[in-house]
């Protein structure tokens, strides 16, 4: 387990020395408040469309509600296995309106994301500043 985990956690080690790295760990930091917000829309669309589809498909193509979230997971996140696929033309029209949703749903958090870096950024040279006088405080003793 040690030689598995050991080039991670050097990894780990070697990214303080980057600055330019807190920041981005700051733009996610600040972006974080609003991702519950999201997951828990994604997880509403999720269900929704997995009863729906559920109810519309027949028992051979879906046998069970978990075999509708798993195809609903797998459309949303654009991998697509192709194991199971809908039959009948609603079950496509609402396969057609996730694979949609989905695709705009998951601008949202880029564009969040993007914004706060974007934020971060414009104001690094204070934030280094800040991160460069912490580090010499308590290299002091203080």
């Amino acid at each position: 387990a040690c030689r598995i985990f050991s080039p991670l956690l050097f990894l780990l080690r070697f990214l303080r020395r980057f600055e330019h790295f807190q920041l981005l760990a700051s733009a996610f930091a600040a972006a974080a408040r609003a991702l519950p917000v999201l997951l828990y829309t994604c997880f509403l669309i999720a269900l929704f469309h997995a009863g729906a589809i559920y109810l519309a498909e027949p028992r051979d193509v879906f046998p069970s509600m978990r075999d509708s979230l798993w195809f609903t997971i797998i459309t949303m996140s654009t991998v697509g296995y192709g194991d199971i696929a809908p039959v009948s033309d609603l079950g496509r029209a609402l396969t057609t309106n996730l694979i949609v949703l989905a695709g705009l749903y998951t601008a949202i958090p880029i564009g969040i994301v993007g914004n706060a870096f974007s934020k971060v950024w414009e104001d690094r040279d204070r934030l280094l500043l800040m991160q460069h006088l912490r580090q010499r405080i308590s290299r002091g003793g203080y």
